[in-house]
């Protein structure tokens, strides 16, 4: 299958933002359903406490590409056996991640713009990328091949990492968060509003470099994230996972056109159709060979 056909498969989704409506009357509350509203899982659910050693895993073998231990400590992790428990795990993070570049910003006490908080969120993930290429890359020991198992924990990693990524820019710009079904999240003060934003005559420059700049990691993402797909595809039943990629990269590209629309990634003009290109090809090529397979 040439890649003009993939090409042509892909759909282009136009998704809207919607907010949160409540209604005036005193006993009734109406709410529009958030898109790709996702079930986020407590941590009660997990029988006992997960045990999040990756950030440990990834940095080991981004610093020390010889830790051979790296991989097999990876490997037997019990958060990696299911796909909502590595879910669980890319939450994690990314709520590390989040903690982090608040505290920076509150340390450097100077006036973000959302497009600028996005950018150190995927910066803040840039430990993740560089560990799991140091994992794809790894070999076993004494030869030159590389060493398998580690395809399906990789991609499902970084898609679960864009997911969550996507969600909380949402939750951000609605001015609410799935995580947090009470009430609204308190604005933090040193992010700037749209009005703020509006009077500040530099923030349209400010704007152009942080979306340049969250493109060019979007990139480099989609370049890993492609070499975790194809790993996964040759270590799986391709035909029997071809369901479940086709879901991953229809929910991926209404992902991709959400955070155009709200952030300007990749051209609002195109909704996102540019972003992680690669990846979804590359997934939509393996759901047409899953169909045509006999």
């Amino acid at each position: 299958m040439s890649s003009s056909s993939s090409s042509s498969s892909r759909v282009r989704y136009t998704l809207k933002r919607r907010r949160n409506i409540v209604a005036n009357s005193s006993d009734t509350e109406v709410s529009v359903t958030p898109p790709r509203k996702r079930v986020r899982r407590e941590q009660s659910e997990i029988v006992g406490k997960p045990d999040c050693r990756l950030d440990e895993l990834l940095r080991r073998r981004m610093f020390d590409s010889t830790d051979d231990t790296v991989i097999d400590d990876l490997k037997s992790m019990k958060e990696f056996k299911r796909d909502q428990d590595v879910l669980w795990v890319a939450q994690h993070i990314f709520d590390k991640v989040k903690l982090a570049v608040k505290a920076e910003i509150r340390e450097e006490g100077r006036k973000t713009l959302e497009v600028e908080l996005y950018l150190r969120w995927l910066q803040g993930l840039d430990y993740v990328v560089k560990g799991i290429v140091a994992i794809l890359d790894a070999k076993i020991p004494g030869t030159r091949r590389r060493v398998t198992g580690v395809g399906r924990i990789s991609f499902s990693l970084l898609y679960n990492l864009m997911e969550t990524f996507i969600d909380e820019v949402d939750s951000h710009q609605n001015g609410w968060s799935f995580r947090h079904p009470a009430g609204p999240v308190e604005p933090d003060p040193l992010i700037m509003t749209l009005a703020e934003e509006c009077n500040d005559s530099n923030s349209d420059v400010r704007s152009e470099e942080a979306v340049q700049t969250a493109e060019e990691f979007f990139d480099r993402y989609d370049k890993v994230m492609v070499v975790a797909l194809r790993r996964y595809k040759s270590e799986c039943n391709k035909k029997l996972m071809a369901l479940s990629i086709d879901r991953k990269e229809e929910n991926l590209s209404r992902g991709c056109c959400l955070l155009s629309e709200q952030t300007g990634y990749g051209g609002t003009d195109d909704m996102g159709f540019n972003l992680l290109l690669e990846t979804r090809d590359a997934m939509i090529q393996w759901k047409l060979e899953g169909q045509s397979s006999p």
